[in-house]
């Protein structure tokens, strides 16, 4: 590796003071890149020649001049538009024309703070599902061990900081499309409060709940890519530390099947190194989880078919297995049921600044960021199968920060997640900040061997498990008619799979499956 920063704020320490170029800083990105990339998956597509001329630019410019940014080498998720090359959403299906030649905003606001951007890292299509065999895109491989998932779905992202192929990413964040891949990669990344950052120019999944986050090695980083998003300053560190801020706890999710016993541990031992820090921990209860899972899976896919169901309908084939499976079972959700999650989703966010604000309260919530290691690939899963930590946050809005806590007996990353009120992630910030002053597990780097051949990804319909819900595996009556309504005729093996998801949210929103 070229990379010789540890951290994002380190590398721009030096380039503001000249005592490095950014061109060297591009060039050894690139290099890394061409090392790594056939390994990892991590990119859809490089912009050489734009990054080598946006560095000679930098480098040109006086010192006066120079951003919070400045000449910094970075990634951007391929669902945002940038001026280089077109947002594919990682999709066949995709015009690649649409926003060609322009920056979404926030792409701007990183590029006026003085970014270099790199190029497009992959992701999952339209930022949801899993990778299919069948597409041809680059699979995403986990620096830690090449054979595993990196989390969906900015998952270029989590890989390239991982590996030292870029220190600072921008990803989005629908259910947890920013936090799962840091977690599960070892690294920092911070879901932001809903519309803080724009997101125009941002392919959209679930516009009320979609939101664009920085990723980085460091919670410090997070902050000075925050601060360029945000078009705020980025704010000096606060000596009074984290003394006497309030951390709840809810104790009783870490008795949820799923939870390994490593990621307890590191759990415990995040939560005692923030106790001997200064904060308060204190248990808080969170009897709103599975209700806003619920809101946020309602919501998410009922608003993804909205947005993508009549591409669906035109070209079935055209998207991948993981993506068209769950958007169309959105397009089964009834009108009152997603009127149902948004009144819920009202009244259980209410219900919890309240109790946050009360005198058994907490300023921020602590859970791990996911329950356990990254898993194989050779693994499948089933919808309900993995308890989703991060998704809660989503429908309320409210800010998350992923942190890395510690490693499992193997040595792959586990996460903290911390999250506050909205507008809070000066506060989530800072407490990051202060953990990893103490802590040195977001310092770790992969490194995978290029040499390495992974086993090719498993064909999702062969020896598939048999769904983790109620009911028969096929799909409830009346549902391949109701697909038909849409224009989507789905053969056995998708109607299978759109007829269990159909069947789990229909479970989740409080009626029987018909």
């Amino acid at each position: 590796m070229q990379q010789p920063f540890a951290t994002l704020t380190e590398a721009a320490s030096a380039l503001r003071s000249g005592a490095v170029g950014s061109r060297e800083l591009v060039a050894a990105a690139l290099a890394d890149a061409d090392a790594l990339d056939p390994l990892l998956g991590v990119y859809v597509t490089r912009f050489p020649e734009q990054a080598l001329a946006a560095a000679r630019a930098a480098d040109s410019r006086p010192a006066a001049e120079r951003g919070p940014l400045h000449g910094l080498p970075i990634a951007v998720k391929d669902n945002l538009a940038t001026v280089e090359g077109p947002a594919t959403a990682q999709s066949p299906a995709h015009d690649p024309h649409w926003w060609c030649g322009l920056d979404a905003p926030a792409v701007a606001r990183l590029r006026r703070a003085g970014a270099v951007v790199l190029g497009k890292t992959t992701m999952a299509e339209y930022a949801m599902g899993r990778p299919d065999p069948a597409h041809p895109f680059p699979v995403p491989r986990n620096p830690w061990d090449p054979e595993r998932w990196t989390g969906g779905s900015s998952t270029g992202n989590g890989a390239g900081i991982a590996s030292g192929l870029f220190l600072g990413a921008l990803g989005s964040d629908t259910s947890g499309s920013v936090r799962l891949p840091a977690a599960l990669c070892g690294t920092t990344g911070l879901k932001t409060t809903f519309g803080l950052v724009p997101t125009d120019g941002c392919l959209p999944l679930s516009p009320s709940q979609d939101v664009l986050g920085p990723m980085a090695v460091s919670a410090r980083d997070c902050g000075l890519l925050l601060g360029a998003l945000t078009g705020q300053p980025d704010r000096a560190p606060d000596p009074s530390g984290i003394r006497g801020l309030r951390i709840g706890v809810p104790y009783g999710l870490l008795d949820t099947p799923g939870v390994t016993g490593a990621c307890r541990t590191a759990f415990q031992d995040a939560l005692r190194t923030l106790r001997e820090l200064g904060c308060e921990i204190r248990e808080f209860e969170l009897p709103e989880f599975g209700a806003l899972l619920a809101v946020n899976a309602v919501t998410m896919l009922a608003e993804a078919f909205s947005e993508h169901g009549e591409r669906l309908a035109a070209d079935w084939d055209g998207h991948g297995r993981g993506f068209r499976r769950l958007a169309a079972a959105g397009g089964l959700i009834p009108a009152h049921l997603y009127l149902r999650a948004q009144r819920t989703r009202d009244l259980l966010t209410a219900a919890l600044l309240e109790r946050m604000d009360g005198p058994a309260g907490a300023d921020l919530i602590a859970t791990p960021t996911w329950p356990a290691p990254a898993r194989p690939y050779a693994r499948e899963t089933a919808p309900g199968d993995e308890l989703n930590l991060t998704a809660v946050w989503n429908p309320t809005g409210f800010p998350a920060l992923a942190l890395p806590m510690g490693a499992d007996p193997a040595g792959l990353p586990l996460s903290l997640q911390l999250a506050g009120r909205p507008r809070s992630e000066h506060t989530l910030l800072r407490a990051g900040e202060v953990f990893q002053s103490v802590t040195t597990w977001h310092l770790r780097r992969a490194a995978p061997d290029p040499r390495h051949r992974p086993a090719p990804l498993r064909d999702p319909d062969r020896n598939a498990p048999a769904p983790s819900i109620p009911g028969p595996g096929h799909a409830p009556a009346g549902i391949e008619e109701a697909l038909a309504a849409l224009g989507i005729t789905p053969g056995p093996a998708d109607l299978a799979a759109v007829g269990a998801v159909a069947r789990a949210l229909l479970a989740a929103g409080g009626r029987p499956a018909a």
